[in-house]
């Protein structure tokens, strides 16, 4: 009996550090797959496909559509990035195609899948994040979607009342929080010396990527962020790029320009899961309104300053507090944060045994035979 097909997509490195550990528990029993979206192999970007791990997946295809990062036409790219996953599929013929989040560079691998009648894992599916288009994106994903998986129970609740079918709904929680305690630390003189970090100040590791449901102008949100962190010359900034959507290439430039004026910063493209975790556990505090900081760093410990908009809507752990996007507020917030006595408290998004569960779970999902999909009046 030959073994079963299943396709991994991932669009970026925020989804690819959580994707591959499922697919390492994978690649012995299902013949896999995996289609690299287009932000990984942009330069303003990172080029984060050098963290991907080929030999794992029996198939490696790349995406061919260009993005334009200095103007992002997402209608452009879903339009033109469709029928080259619809081909991707019909070659490989997959019992069930896997994947995470809310972009929409998934979305269109998404599309290309639901209407060729392949089976659609999800995970992440039910969470909000009311200052990004991305919290459409993920609803609508979900919905194209046939199984499944929720970090916690308040997400799961949300797909139910979107009519999914509870049998459906696996509540495993977040394998990204589950990273944090497997992976293997270096000590902090190690790692800062491969990212040639030096610095004897409080680290700060920032991440900051555009709101794209806002009125605030793109280059007024990252210079009202910036500008709140000028004279905190106390602290040492590690930024790490922003994302591929509308405006994450201008924030990127301003942030390199902020860093070649003040010396206590550093800007790294990428880093990979394991060095990001690392220089994330040695870091004062996480800063800014990426979905990592939100998931990940609360099995540190580790105070969280999240500004904006962006996040708006998740489950907050309590090591998280909130700012608005106002100078004056994001530097005061800072130094108050930075003071606080760390209290270890409890990953809102982590359970036991995350990635064994659901690896065992797809495993038994693709002899699952094909069938239509039900919606259900939850209440």
């Amino acid at each position: 009996m030959s073994k079963k097909k299943i396709i991994f997509y991932s669009g970026s490195r925020a989804d690819y550090g959580l994707l591959e550990p499922i697919a390492r528990n994978l690649s012995k029993k299902i013949n896999l797959s995996l289609v690299i979206g287009p932000h990984h192999f942009a330069k303003n970007f990172g080029k984060s496909n050098k963290y991907i791990s080929k030999k794992i997946f029996r198939k490696v295809f790349n995406c061919k559509t260009k993005i334009n990062y200095k103007k992002v036409d997402i209608n452009k790219f879903i339009y033109r990035s469709l029928p080259n996953y619809q081909k991707i599929i019909q070659v490989v013929k997959p019992d069930l195609v896997i994947v995470l989040g809310d972009r929409y560079e998934v979305l269109s691998f998404v599309l290309a899948s639901f209407f060729q009648n392949i089976r659609i894992c999800h995970l992440h599916g039910g969470e909000k994040t009311i200052g990004s288009f991305d919290d459409t994106i993920r609803h609508a994903i979900t919905k194209f979607s046939n199984f499944h998986f929720t970090t916690n129970y308040r997400y799961k609740k949300r797909i139910l009342s979107m009519g999914e079918n509870r049998k459906n709904i696996f509540n495993f929680g977040s394998i990204g929080a589950e990273n944090v305690k497997k992976i293997k630390y270096l000590d902090k003189k190690k790692i800062f010396s491969i990212f040639d970090i030096k610095t004897n100040k409080d680290v700060i590791l920032t991440t900051f990527h555009p709101e794209t449901n806002s009125n605030i102008s793109y280059k007024t949100q990252i210079n009202i962020f910036l500008s709140a962190l000028k004279k905190l010359k106390q602290y040492y900034f590690i930024f790490t790029a922003s994302n591929g959507d509308p405006g994450g290439d201008l924030f990127n430039s301003e942030i390199k320009n902020f860093v070649n004026k003040n010396k206590n910063s550093k800007f790294l493209y990428t880093l990979g899961t394991k060095n990001y975790l690392n220089i994330m556990k040695f870091s004062k505090i996480v800063l800014g309104n990426s979905s990592s900081a939100i998931i990940e760093s609360p099995s540190f410990s580790i105070p969280v300053l999240n500004v904006g908009s962006r996040q708006a809507g998740r489950e907050f752990s309590k090591n998280i507090s909130n700012c608005s996007l106002n100078k004056n507020l994001i530097h005061r917030k800072i130094i108050k944060i930075t003071k606080l006595k760390v209290k270890k408290k409890p990953n809102i998004n982590y359970k036991k045994n995350s990635l064994k569960n659901i690896s065992n779970k797809i495993y038994s999902l693709t002899k699952k035979k094909s069938g239509f999909k039900y919606y259900y009046d939850n209440k």
